[in-house]
């Protein structure tokens, strides 16, 4: 299954119980659609770059999950007709990269610096 983040801006004036809540229920939503939940963040109250919904604070959570796309368009849907939810964004998050095996008789870098050029050789 591909893995997803989804940040969601909720409504500043929802008390600590309500945010609890709503994170609760999209992992409810999630799981019920057979995706997994990897990670919940709550990034807490911050300032907005502009108003939302006549708005200028938001609290922040952040969602890591693995789902299929049906999962993820419920969710999205649901998060849609919340009207505590202003905002919602959510991306498909690629694998890592695989680091590359640095061979192991590796010459090593002389830390010696560079001879000025100037065009004469120098012994």
């Amino acid at each position: 299954m591909p893995s997803y983040e989804t940040l969601c801006i909720l409504h500043p004036e929802l008390p600590e119980t309500r945010v609890k809540e709503l994170t609760a229920w999209m992992q409810k939503i999630l799981e019920g659609a057979h995706g997994t939940v990897v990670r919940v963040d709550e990034w807490g109250m911050r300032d907005l770059g502009f108003r939302l919904k006549k708005q200028r604070r938001g609290y922040y959570v952040r969602v890591e999950h693995e789902a299929s796309p049906v999962a993820l368009k419920e969710l999205e849907r649901n998060l849609r007709l919340s009207e505590d939810v202003l905002r919602f964004l959510s991306v498909r998050c690629t694998a890592p990269p695989a680091p590359t095996p640095t061979p192991a008789s590796s010459p090593a870098v002389s830390a010696a610096p560079a001879a000025e050029t100037s065009g004469e050789e120098q012994p």
